[in-house]
């Protein structure tokens, strides 16, 4: 029992000692690792908060959807769980996505959808910077009805988020608060001079206004001066001539039907253009009519002079494949 009491004595008297050694003291916060992200994440609240301003709910909860898979792929980021090219490049396509359901909105306000459609290019051209910055990677292929609007300025930002690619730009010290000093009781004189005599005020005399009160107008809509935004559609090249040689000649190397079918899908899906002349080389590596069909069907869709369609045509033997290859395309 005497031995149970001095252990137990001998415990209540380290322990204070033991809790004080187990203290950390506290230290100040590390800076932003990845300021850059950061702001890409308040570029993407703008985008949400104009997106909130819209009529047309159905497309705004599309928007809103896209908004919220780019702001996961964003804090993936953040904790180190996701590469910043592979979160990017998912994050640009949301934003073409975006600006295509901006672009098909049913909204009455036309500076809802500049809005929408500036805060878009704005954070694209931030986030195309940022991967830049970070080394090479695979451009996102841009669609070929997205068109960005001409002379947007996003708003300036007034708060602790900096732009991460100035230079002359650094984040500022949160201000310090200071307890404000007591003032010292104000010591009463007495007046110098008598207090006024009261005098019974006279009550205003109406007077009729020498003029009409004016009329109201109703204000034209929309005012003065005012000029809808101008899109201009983005120019799209064709695939060299030394690179589309490289591609006829990995078509050629093909003997199954199925393997050409193949090749030339994954054409279309690789970003590459291509002139009416090169589809029909491209379509000639086959001796089949159905197979140049096919090949012809597919990549017509990615030609930059549709105009030339009849060359196309031109090149098949038969009439019935002329007539296939017209009704696959819509023609």
């Amino acid at each position: 029992m005497r031995s149970r009491t001095w252990l137990l004595g001998l415990a209540l008297g380290v322990l204070p000692m033991s809790i004080s050694t187990l203290t950390v003291p506290t230290t100040e916060a590390r800076p932003i690792r990845r300021p850059g992200v950061h702001a890409l994440l308040v570029d993407l609240a703008q985008i949400e908060a104009f997106n909130g301003e819209r009529d047309d709910q159905r497309v705004g909860q599309q928007i809103h959807q896209q908004v919220v898979a780019v702001r996961i792929n964003l804090l993936r980021v953040l904790s180190n769980q996701e590469h910043l090219h592979q979160a990017g490049r998912s994050a640009m396509e949301g934003l073409y996505n975006m600006a295509a359901l901006n672009s098909r909105s049913f909204d009455r306000d036309p500076d809802v959808l500049y809005r929408v459609a500036g805060s878009i290019e704005h954070m694209r051209q931030r986030l195309e910077q940022l991967m830049q910055k970070f080394g090479p990677f695979q451009a996102v292929p841009v669609p070929r009805d997205y068109r960005p609007p001409v002379g947007y300025q996003p708003p300036v930002y007034r708060g602790p988020v900096w732009d991460p690619f100035d230079p002359n730009s650094v984040p500022s010290a949160p201000p310090v608060y200071q307890q404000p000093s007591q003032p010292s009781p104000p010591v009463y004189q007495p007046p110098v001079t008598p207090p006024p005599v009261y005098q019974q005020p006279q009550p205003p005399v109406y007077q009729q206004p020498a003029t009409p009160p004016p009329v109201y107008q109703q204000p034209s809509y929309p005012p003065p001066g005012y000029q809808p935004p101008v899109y201009q559609q983005p120019q799209v090249m064709p695939v060299p001539p030394s690179q589309f040689g490289s591609l006829l000649s990995g078509l050629q190397r093909l003997s199954f039907s199925d393997e050409k079918q193949n090749y030339v899908r994954d054409l279309a899906k690789s970003g590459y253009y291509f002139t009416c002349e090169q589809i029909v080389q491209l379509m000639k590596t086959s001796s089949f009519g159905d197979d140049q069909v096919k090949i012809g069907s597919a990549l017509y869709p990615r030609a930059v002079d549709p105009q030339n369609f009849m060359q196309m045509t031109s090149s098949l033997t038969f009439e019935s494949d002329r007539q296939k290859l017209r009704r696959l395309i819509g023609k």
